[in-house]
């Protein structure tokens, strides 16, 4: 299994999810800043995986966990499934599911480009 490629656009993406959170969604404990206020800790948990171009994007397929938790839905994914529909409700869920397994053409220059404005807006 190949690991996929972090864009700079991932790098950015994830910078807005934690600066938006400011904590692990799980365990509530807080995200660190360095002294430019951005995220030095926590990692950006995608619900439907990064491989899937259409939702790696989507700010209600991600939220903010700390790396326990984030290994812990990793390693336990009907627990993160459950945990999921609890935050989001089933609708939701069904929604990023079905949204996951369209086409979303690439465009990391956009991508880039959206997210180092909206972490400017925050």
């Amino acid at each position: 299994m190949s690991k996929i490629k972090i864009r700079p656009s991932d790098k950015l993406f994830s910078q807005w999810i934690r600066l938006r959170d400011r904590k692990c969604k799980r365990c509530h404990s807080e995200v660190r800043f360095n002294g430019a206020g951005m995220p030095v800790s926590h990692e950006c948990s995608h619900f439907m995986g990064r491989g899937k171009e259409a939702t790696r994007h989507e700010p209600l397929n991600c939220d903010t966990l700390c790396y326990g938790c984030h290994a812990y839905f990793t390693a336990h994914p009907a627990h993160h499934l459950e945990w999921q529909i609890q935050q989001k409700g089933q609708e939701m869920v069904d929604a990023l599911i079905l949204q996951s397994n369209g086409y979303k053409k690439r465009n990391d220059k956009a991508e880039a480009a959206i997210w180092r404005e909206k972490i400017k807006e925050l």
